[in-house]
């Protein structure tokens, strides 16, 4: 590698090195395939505590479990194809399309040769060896020698076949979960089709275009599918109780109640709060979801150890979210058009802080203003004539000039 610093590099110097460490970064993952697959053959962990190998990567190492898996399971592949594996090691192959064609050559249609395997391999090592080629041009040849040699007597076609999906939701940085999947076509246009109307343009009510990417949308619709799926209560029992998030906080991270801070003189505030799956989130996303859900009150002692646990108390009933709809009409932020049933109700004064719940302390809110109320200076409040009046910061307005909320139209 060159010794010099990136900006004394001209353009060329720059191109070649970043080539020369691609050249670098896969023979270090093609060395360390090779080191697994050794470890496979002998019992390296015997005694050790690990399951597996990609545990006890993960718990040696900062990789996530996610990327340790698929670590692993190249290997396992390219044990079972040698020839497969001796083309990632040459670096004809990148691990990805390593893992495609060895994938199809470990679960071929039920009527190829072994003769046909063979051949159809070499096919698609050339096609994947090209630097033009992608995962998609890799994908589509196996899906069309799939169709050459498929029959009906075969069973279920691969496309169609559900015992092929794979589904995987692993955390990631920041406590981000990455959401990764491969479904049948049916149950794949089940979701398209359940996404399509959730991650349509939301037009303003003032004709501005919606500005979010089309990638943003989709993952806002599938938000939405999982936020109704969860409030309609359809989930089964799991462990006793109906599917839900536990956030764990302290009580003084989530109040601005100053009497009721002096009130707990030793309790530590640790400024996050706590979730099962996804681990550390901030306090401005714990009261956010704790303005529109189910909350239990469960006290502990200095130790951790709880001393009483309370009833469970829900924010806003039916008929309350019913008067708002019909007071705000959908998200009551100046210029969102999102309807009320994509909305949570915020409280403007935090019920942990006391405040009521009652319409002229809620309001409702689409996700993306209700994270805009939590996370920034923007305010709001109930004005004289019991609407919504909001107050941007000063960044936005140095003047913080109020700005009606929406409302929709009454009858005369």
């Amino acid at each position: 590698m060159d010794s010099r610093e990136a900006w004394q590099l001209d353009g060329e110097d720059l191109k070649s090195e970043v080539l020369d460490l691609v050249r670098a970064r896969h023979e270090l993952q093609s060395r360390m395939v090779l080191l697994i697959v050794e470890m496979f053959s002998r019992d390296v962990l015997g005694g050790k505590g690990f399951r597996a190998i990609a545990q006890w990567l993960h718990g040696s190492t900062n990789l996530e479990i996610g990327e340790c898996s698929l670590l692993v399971g190249l290997a396992r592949l390219l044990m079972l194809e040698p020839v497969v594996g001796d083309a990632f090691h040459r670096g004809d192959v990148d691990a990805l399309k390593a893992r495609q064609v060895a994938s199809f050559c470990q679960h071929p249609p039920k009527n190829m040769t072994p003769a046909d395997v063979d051949k159809a391999r070499g096919i698609l090592l050339d096609l994947a060896s090209k630097n033009i080629a992608d995962c998609d041009a890799v994908r589509a040849a196996i899906r069309r020698i799939e169709k050459q040699y498929g029959k009906r007597e075969d069973g279920v076609p691969v496309g169609e076949d559900s015992e092929r999906n794979e589904f995987y939701a692993s955390k990631g940085l920041y406590g981000r979960v990455t959401v990764k999947g491969d479904l049948d076509a049916i149950n794949g246009a089940r979701l398209i089709t359940l996404l399509s109307s959730l991650s349509a343009p939301t037009p303003e009510k003032d004709g501005v275009k919606d500005t979010r990417t089309p990638a943003l949308r989709r993952a806002d619709g599938f938000c939405e599918l999982l936020r109704r799926y969860e409030r309609a209560g359809l989930g089964p029992i799991e462990g006793g109780v109906k599917p839900h998030v536990t956030v764990t906080a302290s009580a003084k991270d989530m109040t601005d109640l100053q009497a009721l801070k002096d009130l707990l003189p030793s309790t530590e505030e640790l400024g996050f709060a706590w979730t099962d799956w996804v681990g550390p989130i901030s306090i401005d996303t714990a009261r956010m979801l704790a303005c529109d859900c189910t909350v239990t009150r469960i006290l502990l002692d200095e130790n951790g150890v709880p001393l009483d646990c309370g009833k469970e108390a829900r924010t806003a009933t039916v008929p309350q979210r019913r008067a708002l709809t019909v007071r705000d009409g959908g998200c009551a932020f100046p210029g969102c058009g999102t309807p009320s049933g994509w909305c949570d109700a915020h409280h403007i004064v935090h019920w942990n802080d006391g405040g009521p719940t009652d319409l002229d302390n809620l309001i409702l809110l689409c996700g993306h203003h209700h994270r805009t109320l939590h996370h920034t200076e923007w305010r709001v409040e109930i004005g004289p004539d019991r609407k919504s009046v909001f107050y941007p910061p000063m960044s936005v307005d140095p003047y913080q000039q109020p700005i009606g909320g929406n409302s929709p139209p009454t009858a005369a």
